[in-house]
């Protein structure tokens, strides 16, 4: 009998306190210390507060509960009392495990925040009664696995936060009761590959994958998802796309591979994505851009090329299919020592160029289509502010006129981020940025400091008088080798000398007559031509037969000369 009264008075007491908890919580008298209680609006703010617990006196019909970067170890039994909550945030805590069946009275909790806590394991009712739980964020924690049906009551899930974790696959099935699940950051984990159990997300829009080890996106191995617009791939150690690598996503939008090891730009494997219209490439090891090196990507919109640290060279005919191209950045390339002139002439939409940081000595106006653009960043390269950069130099004193006529000016200061002025068809230049390498006398200088002289490029009367000094001496030279140059005989020497040559020469036998007389003229006429003066005066001797017996003596034709015996002599004309 006593134990039933003892107990039947701890019922009443505990009664009484929850009771007076509830009528002094409405009127705001035990609102914790370090909380702030707005029972106006149903919300509680109790960050930082340095509480151990949940606390319990708090108004039940709350809305509204920040929980967040306190001391609180378990969330056993604490939130019984509040099941109208529609948000509650119990992040930075010092959770480990958050148990079963904790939140089964918060049955119109929309937004769900555990982050940056120690929790190593999910059950499969962790998350019992979130039938309207829309957010849920769990990054941050120790989660190397998860419960193949930790989501089973999550249906209406549409934004689910897991990066910063230790996990590296998902079950089969993991996500099959989340259909509406449009939003998933998995980044910070250990995962090898996309994982194929996301193919359940049949309406996912957006995922993280960022900061993982992929290596290689394979064929066939990558889940079918054909609603996803974003896809953000940065820092992993991607290397290989294999041709239909990115085909299973067939409208994405944003595609991000930038910080991988990405040595020949996938052009073919970019050309499926047909509806893109923001990439980022930056931080990967292209040596070259090639021509068209963005086929078929006519919506694209938005491209950055930065901190491509073996970039050598850019085709001219890069971007020509991108015309809808609106902004392009090509920044910290510390190898690119040039550019192909009309790069960007090929994109009418083309609004903003930014060609920071590199090692470009040289540019010239048509490199540009500065009629079309908004703002162009050409600061931190070494250049070489010789004459020819007098377009740029004419283009920032004109931006400054304009901007001095608006009642600004330009600011002068050790600030690193650059200044940007004004121009009047609204183009926007670095101005303060765009500095000088060579010559000597404006090295380190900014451009626009220049004087008119050194950008001029007419020339000085010296050096038209070293111009015209230097011509002289060529053309005298070209006289001097005509006028030295050795002569040639006249015809009338060498007919003369010709028989004098035959006279000293062996009594060779008259060669035989022509076959046939040329017609209608002179026979004696044409022989003078043709005929050496000895044979025309030797025109009765007769024909010499080589194979007659008395020609010479009657001796065979192939008898050897005796040494002392003159060798024949035969002229032939």
């Amino acid at each position: 009998m006593g134990d039933e009264k003892t107990q039947q008075m701890w019922i009443i007491f505990i009664s009484t306190i929850c009771l007076l908890s509830l009528i002094t919580s409405v009127s705001g008298v035990l609102c914790p210390n370090g909380c702030k209680c707005e029972n106006e609006v149903l919300r509680a703010n109790c960050s930082g507060a340095g509480i151990e617990v949940v606390p319990i006196q708090l108004n039940p019909e709350l809305h509204v509960m920040d929980l967040s970067r306190n001391k609180i170890t378990q969330l056993h039994y604490t939130f019984t009392f509040y099941e109208k909550l529609l948000a509650l945030d119990v992040s930075k805590n010092r959770i480990k495990n958050v148990g079963s069946g904790n939140f089964k009275t918060q049955k119109v909790l929309k937004s769900l925040n555990l982050s940056s806590n120690y929790i190593d394991s999910l059950t499969k009712d962790t998350f019992e009664g979130l039938k309207e739980l829309l957010q849920l964020d769990l990054s941050n924690n120790q989660l190397e696995s998860i419960n193949q049906n930790a989501f089973k009551d999550l249906h209406n899930l549409t934004v689910l936060r897991l990066n910063g974790n230790q996990l590296d696959y998902f079950e089969d099935g993991t996500f099959k009761s989340t259909p509406n699940l449009e939003t998933l950051y998995i980044d910070d984990n250990s995962f090898i590959e996309i994982p194929s159990s996301l193919s359940d997300l049949v309406r996912l829009k957006i995922l993280s994958v960022a900061r993982n080890l992929i290596e290689v996106l394979e064929d066939d191995k990558v889940p079918n998802l054909h609603d996803l617009h974003t896809l953000v791939l940065v820092q992993n150690l991607i290397f290989e796309i294999q041709p239909t690598g990115l085909a299973s996503f067939p409208k994405l939008d944003h595609l991000d591979l930038s910080d991988n090891n990405l040595t020949v730009l996938p052009t073919a494997q970019l050309a499926k994505l047909s509806k893109l219209t923001n990439l980022k490439l930056n931080g990967n090891s292209f040596e070259s851009i090639p021509p068209v090196a963005f086929r078929g990507l006519f919506h694209l919109k938005y491209l950055m090329l930065n901190r491509l640290e073996y970039l050598k060279t850019v085709d001219a005919r890069a971007f020509v299919d991108n015309i809808n191209l609106e902004k392009i950045s090509l920044d910290y390339n510390y190898n690119t020592k040039s550019l192909p002139t009309r790069l960007f002439h090929g994109n009418p939409k083309l609004r903003f160029v930014s060609v920071r940081y590199n090692s470009i000595k040289s540019l010239v106006a048509s490199h540009f289509p500065l009629d079309q653009l908004s703002e162009l960043r050409l600061g931190g390269n070494p250049l070489d502010c010789n004459c020819s950069m007098g377009w740029l130099w004419k283009l920032l004193h004109e931006s400054m006129s304009q901007t001095k006529d608006n009642n600004s000016y330009v600011q002068e200061s050790p600030n690193p981020k650059p200044v940007l002025v004004k121009k009047s068809n609204d183009l926007k230049l670095d101005v303060n940025e765009v500095m000088c390498e060579t010559p000597e006398e404006l090295h380190n200088i900014k451009l626009f400091r220049a004087t008119q002289r050194q950008m001029d490029c007419s020339m000085s009367w010296l050096a038209i008088l070293s111009v015209s000094l230097t011509v002289v001496f060529i053309l005298g030279i070209i006289a001097g080798v005509f006028f030295f140059m050795p002569k040639k005989k006249p015809k009338k020497t060498i007919e003369k000398d010709i028989p004098k040559i035959i006279k000293t020469s062996y009594n060779a036998p008259p060669l035989p007559p022509p076959r046939k007389s040329l017609p209608n003229s002179d026979a004696g006429h044409i022989d003078r031509y043709i005929m050496p003066p000895i044979m025309l005066q030797n025109r009765a001797l007769p024909i010499w037969d080589p194979y007659e017996q008395q020609c010479n003596g009657g001796g065979n034709i192939y008898e050897q000369l005796n040494d002392h015996r003159d060798r024949p002599h035969i002229v032939y004309v």
